[in-house]
Protein backbone atom coordinates (compact mmCIF):
# COMPACT_ATOMS: atom_id res chain seq x y z
CA UNK A 1 0.00 0.00 0.00
CA UNK A 2 1.48 3.23 -0.93
CA UNK A 3 1.18 5.63 1.01
CA UNK A 4 -0.20 8.89 -0.07
CA UNK A 5 1.20 12.57 1.45
CA UNK A 6 -0.75 15.53 1.00
CA UNK A 7 0.35 18.90 2.39
CA UNK A 8 -1.92 20.47 4.52
CA UNK A 9 -2.27 24.45 4.21
CA UNK A 10 -3.20 26.41 6.61
CA UNK A 11 -5.60 29.38 5.52
CA UNK A 12 -7.00 29.91 1.90
CA UNK A 13 -6.06 27.36 -1.01
CA UNK A 14 -5.71 30.26 -3.30
CA UNK A 15 -1.89 31.43 -4.07
CA UNK A 16 -0.87 34.65 -3.46
CA UNK A 17 0.69 36.00 -6.77
CA UNK A 18 2.47 38.93 -5.48
CA UNK A 19 2.91 39.51 -1.93
CA UNK A 20 2.87 43.20 -0.70
CA UNK A 21 5.29 44.44 1.70
CA UNK A 22 3.41 45.24 5.00
CA UNK A 23 2.90 48.62 5.23
CA UNK A 24 4.69 50.56 8.18
CA UNK A 25 2.85 53.25 9.89
CA UNK A 26 5.66 56.48 10.62
CA UNK A 27 5.55 58.11 13.76
CA UNK A 28 6.46 61.56 14.67
CA UNK A 29 8.31 61.86 17.51
CA UNK A 30 5.41 62.84 19.66
CA UNK A 31 4.03 59.41 19.60
CA UNK A 32 1.06 60.40 17.23
CA UNK A 33 1.08 58.78 13.41
CA UNK A 34 1.73 61.65 10.79
CA UNK A 35 -1.69 62.30 8.59
CA UNK A 36 -1.53 61.95 5.22
CA UNK A 37 -2.30 65.47 3.13
CA UNK A 38 -5.48 65.81 1.83
CA UNK A 39 -5.66 65.66 -1.83
CA UNK A 40 -8.67 68.01 -1.90
CA UNK A 41 -8.45 71.43 -0.63
CA UNK A 42 -10.17 72.28 2.15
CA UNK A 43 -13.94 74.18 1.76
CA UNK A 44 -14.16 77.66 2.48
CA UNK A 45 -17.27 79.73 3.10
CA UNK A 46 -17.85 82.00 0.06
CA UNK A 47 -17.90 85.43 2.14
CA UNK A 48 -21.21 87.14 -0.91
CA UNK A 49 -23.10 84.55 0.40
CA UNK A 50 -23.08 85.23 4.44
CA UNK A 51 -23.07 88.99 3.53
CA UNK A 52 -26.22 88.37 0.89
CA UNK A 53 -27.66 85.78 3.69
CA UNK A 54 -27.16 88.48 6.70
CA UNK A 55 -28.67 91.06 4.61
CA UNK A 56 -31.97 88.71 3.60
CA UNK A 57 -32.57 87.99 7.45
CA UNK A 58 -31.74 91.28 8.58
CA UNK A 59 -34.53 92.52 5.76
CA UNK A 60 -36.94 89.41 6.83
CA UNK A 61 -36.45 90.79 10.11
CA UNK A 62 -37.25 94.66 9.77
CA UNK A 63 -40.49 93.44 7.51
CA UNK A 64 -41.42 91.20 10.54
CA UNK A 65 -41.04 94.16 12.95
CA UNK A 66 -42.98 96.83 11.06
CA UNK A 67 -45.69 94.15 10.24
CA UNK A 68 -46.04 93.74 14.08
CA UNK A 69 -46.18 97.23 14.52
CA UNK A 70 -48.97 97.74 12.11
CA UNK A 71 -50.65 95.02 14.13
CA UNK A 72 -50.14 96.56 17.03
CA UNK A 73 -51.59 99.73 15.23
CA UNK A 74 -54.56 98.58 14.01
CA UNK A 75 -55.73 96.67 17.06
CA UNK A 76 -54.86 100.20 19.28
CA UNK A 77 -57.26 102.17 16.22
CA UNK A 78 -60.13 99.29 16.15
CA UNK A 79 -60.32 99.91 20.18
CA UNK A 80 -60.07 103.64 20.52
CA UNK A 81 -62.80 103.09 17.56
CA UNK A 82 -65.17 101.22 19.63
CA UNK A 83 -64.94 103.38 22.49
CA UNK A 84 -65.66 106.35 20.28
CA UNK A 85 -68.81 104.45 19.03
CA UNK A 86 -70.04 103.75 22.56
CA UNK A 87 -69.45 108.01 23.71
CA UNK A 88 -70.95 109.09 20.18
CA UNK A 89 -74.33 106.63 20.81
CA UNK A 90 -74.29 107.88 24.67
CA UNK A 91 -74.63 111.50 23.19
CA UNK A 92 -77.64 110.46 21.23
CA UNK A 93 -79.12 108.83 23.94
CA UNK A 94 -78.45 111.91 25.73
CA UNK A 95 -79.66 114.72 22.63
CA UNK A 96 -82.81 112.19 22.49
CA UNK A 97 -83.99 112.57 25.55
CA UNK A 98 -83.54 116.35 26.15
CA UNK A 99 -85.44 116.56 23.12
CA UNK A 100 -87.67 114.52 24.54
CA UNK A 101 -88.59 116.79 27.54
CA UNK A 102 -88.29 119.44 25.32
CA UNK A 103 -91.46 118.66 23.81
CA UNK A 104 -92.80 117.64 26.38
CA UNK A 105 -92.53 121.32 27.74
CA UNK A 106 -93.54 122.68 24.96
CA UNK A 107 -97.52 123.12 24.39
CA UNK A 108 -98.15 123.80 20.55
CA UNK A 109 -102.11 124.56 21.28
CA UNK A 110 -100.81 127.24 23.48
CA UNK A 111 -98.76 128.87 20.93
CA UNK A 112 -101.01 128.71 18.37
CA UNK A 113 -104.25 130.56 20.67
CA UNK A 114 -101.61 133.09 21.68
CA UNK A 115 -100.06 133.78 18.07
CA UNK A 116 -103.76 133.67 16.51
CA UNK A 117 -106.00 135.64 19.44
CA UNK A 118 -103.29 137.85 21.04
CA UNK A 119 -100.78 138.65 18.32
CA UNK A 120 -103.31 138.29 15.25
CA UNK A 121 -101.15 136.12 13.03
CA UNK A 122 -102.75 134.51 10.49
CA UNK A 123 -101.99 130.84 8.86
CA UNK A 124 -100.23 131.68 5.51
CA UNK A 125 -101.97 131.33 2.11
CA UNK A 126 -100.57 128.46 -0.78
CA UNK A 127 -99.75 131.47 -3.00
CA UNK A 128 -97.63 133.03 -0.02
CA UNK A 129 -95.30 129.68 0.38
CA UNK A 130 -91.95 129.24 -1.63
CA UNK A 131 -90.10 126.04 -1.61
CA UNK A 132 -86.15 126.19 -2.79
CA UNK A 133 -83.52 123.30 -2.58
CA UNK A 134 -80.66 124.55 -0.58
CA UNK A 135 -77.63 123.70 -1.77
CA UNK A 136 -76.05 124.15 1.84
CA UNK A 137 -76.45 121.18 4.19
CA UNK A 138 -80.12 120.88 6.25
CA UNK A 139 -78.13 121.05 9.38
CA UNK A 140 -79.15 124.09 11.36
CA UNK A 141 -76.01 125.64 13.81
CA UNK A 142 -77.73 126.86 16.82
CA UNK A 143 -75.45 129.80 17.73
CA UNK A 144 -75.54 131.13 21.53
CA UNK A 145 -77.08 134.42 21.98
Amino acid sequence: MERRTTAYVYGTAARRLQSEPARRIEREPGGRPRRRPETRPKRRVDRGAVVLTAITFAIALTICYYYLQLQFQNTYLSKSVVSLEKEVLEMEKENSNELHTLEEGVDLNAIYKKATKELGMKSAKSDQVYEYESKKSTQIRLHNQ
